[in-house]
């Protein structure tokens, strides 16, 4: 895989086929942060501290979901990484089974935002102003949109 996730993704197939170990639980789930806070500057919008339900992984992925539409589809697969991760380290038997699955979701939402990502926006058009203008495009949600019309002018941002 090519693209801002690729040594992400690298280091997951590695350890998940075994050719080297697995990183640690909080490496992994560093990881997955790192790719929502990638999408979040992808679409000129900033990351803003703060947690969801106690991970800041699923505070990423609420505010991520600002900026399309669509994105929330991938709130099971956040909410698996951090179930994943609470497994591990609450149940030593289960530890191994949880680690490994953790990393194979980070490497789904890897693969997901890398598919989803908006491209990658030139210099000059990431003025504070611009940016101020696309979110307050795009901070519409699904649920708040009356018509059908209306949704897919939405998902057009």
């Amino acid at each position: 895989m090519t693209g801002p996730f690729a040594e992400i993704v690298a280091r997951l197939e590695a350890g998940l086929v075994g050719r080297e170990p697995l990183p640690r639980l909080d490496r992994i789930m560093a990881m997955a942060e790192e790719i929502l806070v990638t999408w979040l500057m992808r679409c000129g919008a900033g990351a803003t501290p703060g947690m969801v339900e106690g991970s800041l992984l699923l505070s990423l992925h609420r505010q991520s979901c600002h900026c399309q539409p669509g994105f929330d589809t991938s709130r099971d697969l956040c909410r698996e990484i951090v179930a994943r991760r609470n497994v591990a380290l609450l149940y030593p038997e289960e530890a191994a089974q949880a680690h490994w699955e953790m990393a194979e979701k980070v490497l789904q939402l890897a693969q997901f935002v890398a598919d989803v990502m908006p491209p990658e926006r030139p210099a000059d058009a990431t003025s504070p102003q611009r940016r101020v203008a696309d979110l307050a495009a795009c901070r519409c949600s699904a649920e708040k949109v009356a018509s059908p019309e209306l949704r897919e002018v939405v998902r057009a941002c």
